[in-house]
């Protein structure tokens, strides 16, 4: 492959596979750094920890499929093992950066639920890289 073609391929990966994680990261950043933040007062029990779940459970997704396009000699369990301890501590220095917020504060569940969304999405593609593996194994 020449230096061009090589170069046009490592732009078009970094589009495509990095910069959605580091604008995501971004955004929850931005809705961080809103003082006095409320959340919307609907009817539905916990839509807070709905939100922070669904939220976590992309950013997982968005983490994993960046991390696993590192590098061709990256392996599952590392990607996944390198998603969670990320995402886990994102997760806490921006629960920590709220607490420097005026009208924020910390608050361990919301943390809790973060690094669940997460942890549950990044089972799910765990789970679904195993069972191809397998699948593709069976078929040799």
């Amino acid at each position: 492959m020449s230096e061009q073609a090589e170069k046009k391929t490592y732009l078009s990966d970094f589009l495509w596979y990095h910069l959605p994680v580091i604008l995501y990261a971004g955004v929850i950043i931005a809705l961080s750094s809103i003082p006095n933040l409320k959340t919307p007062q609907i009817q539905i029990v916990a839509l807070d920890k709905v939100a922070h779940f669904f939220e976590y459970a992309i950013f997982a997704f968005l983490t994993f499929r960046s991390v696993t396009h590192i590098t061709d000699s990256i392996t599952i369990t590392k990607s996944l093992l390198i998603s969670a301890l990320f995402l886990s501590l994102f997760a806490l220095l921006d629960e920590y950066y709220q607490h420097c917020i005026p009208g924020r504060h910390l608050d361990l569940w919301d943390y809790i639920t973060d690094v669940g969304g997460a942890l549950f999405v990044l089972a799910i593609l765990g789970l679904r890289q195993h069972r191809s593996k397998t699948k593709q194994g069976s078929n040799s």
